[in-house]
């Protein structure tokens, strides 16, 4: 299997974006690529994988399903925008005062802070 590696010029002609906005991404490390000496490559693959993650959340979904839930129960969140299935943030609380020893208030901090809405994301 040969994977296809694409120049900044070639990814900011894909996205039609300039070359200086792919640049910036690359350089803040927001972009999966490899550095060759000088030049960045990125992987056709991984842009991909970059691209399906930076979706719009109002763009139609295939499958409604979300990320895993965080508290490690292995199964997928209800939506694409939780974190957690219902009730299973106390989960993550329990684990992180058993496993890691942190006070209850250390690990309801913690977990409040994964719960936090996510900020806009400039792709550029």
């Amino acid at each position: 299997m040969t994977k296809r590696f694409l120049t900044p010029q070639e990814v900011a002609e894909l996205l039609r974006v300039s070359s200086a906005a792919i640049h910036r991404l690359l350089r803040r490390g927001d972009l999966p690529a490899v550095r060759v000496g000088r030049a960045w490559r990125v992987e056709d693959g991984e842009l991909q994988r970059w691209l399906r993650r930076r979706r719009s959340p109002n763009a139609p979904r295939a499958n409604s399903r979300g990320e895993l839930c965080l508290c490690g129960c292995g199964r997928h969140t209800i939506t694409p925008e939780a974190r957690f299935l219902p009730g299973h943030d106390g989960k993550l609380v329990h684990r992180l005062m058993a496993d890691d020893g942190l006070t209850f208030d250390a690990a309801r901090k913690a977990v409040r802070q994964i719960q936090r809405p996510r900020v806009q994301e400039r792709l550029f």
